[in-house]
């Protein structure tokens, strides 16, 4: 069974008791809720009969763009219609949640706006709200147009794609929190004194474990289908979707969700906002569950019963087969509306293709079943900005250069340029891509619920109450049968940096601190603290107790590891979860050591080392370079790399990395011949091709 689920077993995984309670009581039960209300405890920060009026405003993550039926009217074009606002988005999710108390909800969120687009949205919003919840922000890191030129419609080359990044990545050094703050700031004149404002992050689309998604005879991202509109890329092979392009889109979100939460801290503490303010991060959510693009689970079909807890919507990038049997198929687009939707509504949420197709066939087949239905949403004003396929939007120039306080336009790459079409009568089919799904749409619901009893708990002056039981829970990693393990006095420095590098943010609950060490080499390791349950503060002495407990009590007292090489593990402690996280698969290594050639050549010799076990973490400078020069040798033409897949001569291609360089004749006896050199590092190596001790051909 998945754990996506209902909303209501995402938000109890959450602890959040009350609110299950609202969300699985049935309408036919007879209850006495008032009873029930008057009875609570008047400081209880998870009673939310305090929520009277409140409001949701932002971009597509909060409309809800494909997940569950389109709200409005296709007829009479209103404004949910034209704002893609669907039944199923966090925010109608959080909105059944909060209860009857509730008497007035606006929906004013609508895909594509950008923070200038929000900022106008309060400006619709009523005085003296409870809460306000949000999402702002993705769109001016122009995500759309990085999404449609760097992995769907990758035919113009590196460097366009590189240059949106680049712009990204220099909106957020910028403008992103002038943005924010100017749409926080008129909040302010909104929500009543010892009101509450959430604002949800953004999640990273990928997982980064292998390269499937850039295997051609694995997965297909590139649309071939719409390559026509690009005549004049015909000939340009497209982009991979390569871990490093993937890594680079994650740490865009990541540094986008810096920047929110920076600035939700500045104005909770700022005592001239009369509300106070919390960010909801449900950044680390995807990761947990398996709910990103390109697991290595995934079989590239939508829906995927290999991943079933994918968070976001996407189409058919598998490259050929038949789709998986799912047993939860999804309803036809053409099914008839649910209670309380209007006509005119569609479910699109993952909708399932047919087994011939491909994912290009599939969806021009979708593209033009709705063509003809949804002719009339050409009209809409949003059309041009949608997530996925933002066009120019003038609006922002002439907002910003009326009123200074205004968002500043992003000026996204191909803003004002004449492009591919791709907003002009398109289903939300389409462009609801990249976007969260229903289970997306659960997480961040139960996210921001979480939150709201954590910012009402700081108003009331109380405990939260979402501490859930007491959970010990020790695991080692060898024991659970991985094969990734780091030299022990690698992660034995490491854990005590990452303690004293850890930097809380105490405006968050359920934060997450993750550094890397050692990148791209075999001791390469992730250290991680990722707090739950609404917990917000951090613990040095227990960060460093967690974690060296990890290192010490696994992995010990094993004939097998006579190195005591590190597997790492994990300890949920309660509400905090320390792992320890090597990444590279190895065969384990019972001695240190390596095979060494040397070739005379005149006023120098050349050197050939292979080498295992040993200046496994730095390249080889810490250890066999500055051997070597201690020693008294100058070392010329060095060069080092790890082997991936193994490395040797002679038949033998067992070790981890090799070096290259030259020394001076004088260098062979003093330092090479008699084993000096790796000694130091408590390693020996042989002649290559032999069992002798020493090196071959070292003058």
């Amino acid at each position: 069974m998945g754990l996506g689920g209902t909303s209501a077993r995402f938000v109890a995984a959450l602890g959040l008791a009350s609110t299950v309670f609202t969300l699985s009581v049935s309408e036919d039960v007879s209850i006495n809720t008032a009873h029930l209300l008057t009875t609570r405890d008047e400081k209880d920060p998870t009673d939310f009969s305090w929520v009277v009026n409140w409001a949701a405003i932002g971009d597509s993550f909060t409309a809800g763009i494909g997940s569950g039926h389109q709200l409005g009217s296709s007829v009479g074009l209103d404004d949910a219609w034209k704002c893609s606002r669907y039944d199923y988005s966090w925010a109608k999710i959080v909105d059944d949640a909060l209860g009857s108390s509730v008497k007035n909800f606006q929906f004013e969120a609508c895909s594509g706006d950008r923070t200038d687009g929000i900022y106008e949205q309060v400006d619709e919003l009523r005085n003296s709200l409870d809460v306000v919840m949000m999402t702002a922000g993705g769109n001016d890191l122009c995500l759309g147009a990085m999404i449609k030129t760097c992995v769907i419609m990758p035919w113009d080359g590196e460097d366009a794609c590189e240059a949106i990044i680049d712009k990204a990545q220099e909106n957020i050094d910028t403008i992103l929190k002038d943005n924010i703050r100017q749409v926080l700031t008129k909040l302010n004149g909104k929500i009543k004194k010892d009101g509450a404002l959430v604002y949800s992050g953004y999640a990273p689309f990928f997982n980064t474990d292998n390269e499937d998604c850039a295997d051609p005879k694995k997965q297909n991202w590139a649309l071939k289908g719409w390559r026509w509109w690009q005549f004049w890329n015909w000939l340009n092979t497209s982009l991979k979707l390569t871990i490093d392009r993937r890594k680079k889109f994650n740490t865009l979100v990541e540094g986008i969700n810096n920047a929110i939460s920076e600035v939700v801290e500045e104005f909770d503490k700022d005592t001239a906002i009369g509300y106070r303010a919390t960010f909801s991060d449900w950044s680390s959510w995807p990761g947990i569950v398996d709910g990103q693009f390109c697991s290595p689970k995934s079989t590239g079909w939508y829906p995927d019963p290999e991943q079933p807890d994918l968070l976001f919507i996407k189409f058919n990038t598998a490259v050929s087969g038949t789709p998986p049997h799912d047993e939860t198929k999804r309803r036809d687009l053409g099914s008839g509306n649910s209670s309380g939707v209007v006509a005119g509504a569609v479910d699109i949420d993952s909708p399932e293709p047919e087994a011939h197709d491909s994912g290009a066939e599939e969806m021009k087949r979708r593209l033009e079943a709705y063509q003809d239905q949804l002719r009339g949403r050409l009209t809409r004003k949003h059309i041009y900005d949608s997530l996925l396929w933002k066009s120019s939007n003038p609006r922002a120039e002439v907002l910003h250069k009326l009123d200074a306080r205004a968002p500043t336009a992003p000026g996204c790459p191909g803003d004002n340029l004449p492009g591919v079409p791709l907003g002009l009568g398109l289903p939300d089919s389409f462009l609801s891509i990249f976007h969260p799904n229903k289970q997306g749409h659960e997480a961040m619901a139960g996210y921001a619920l979480q939150n709201l009893v954590y910012v009402r708990a700081q108003i009331l002056g109380v405990d939260d109450g979402l501490c859930a039981q007491a959970r010990d829970d020790f695991t080692c990693w060898q024991k659970s049968g991985r094969k990734a393990y780091v030299d022990f006095a690698r992660v034995d420095e490491n854990y005590k940096d990452f303690c004293d590098d850890v930097k809380p943010d105490a405006n968050t609950i359920n934060w997450k601190w993750e550094k890397k060490y050692h990148e791209g080499t075999p001791d390469e390791h992730t250290i991680v603290l990722q707090l739950r349950d609404g917990a917000s503060s951090f613990d040095k002495d227990q960060c460093l107790e967690s974690l060296d407990r990890i290192i010490n009590s696994c992995d010990g007292g094993d004939d097998k590891n006579p190195l005591n090489f590190k597997f790492g593990g994990r300890w949920i402690r309660g509400n905090y979860d320390y792992q320890i996280n090597p990444k590279k698969d190895r065969d384990m290594i019972t001695k240190r050591d390596g095979t060494c050639r040397g070739w005379w050549k005149l006023f120098f010799t050349s050197y050939r080392i292979y080498g295992r076990g040993w200046a496994s973490y730095e390249h080889g400078q810490k250890t066999l370079l500055q051997s070597m020069r201690d020693c008294g040798s100058a070392v010329t033409g060095w060069k080092f790399d790890y082997c991936d897949g193994g490395c040797g001569a002679d038949g033998v291609d067992d070790y981890e990395w090799v070096a290259e360089f030259n020394l001076p004749v004088y260098g062979g006896v003093a330092c090479m011949k008699n084993n000096w050199v790796p000694r130091r590092s408590s390693a020996e190596w042989y002649s290559e091709g032999s069992t002798t001790l020493g090196c071959i051909g070292a003058a």
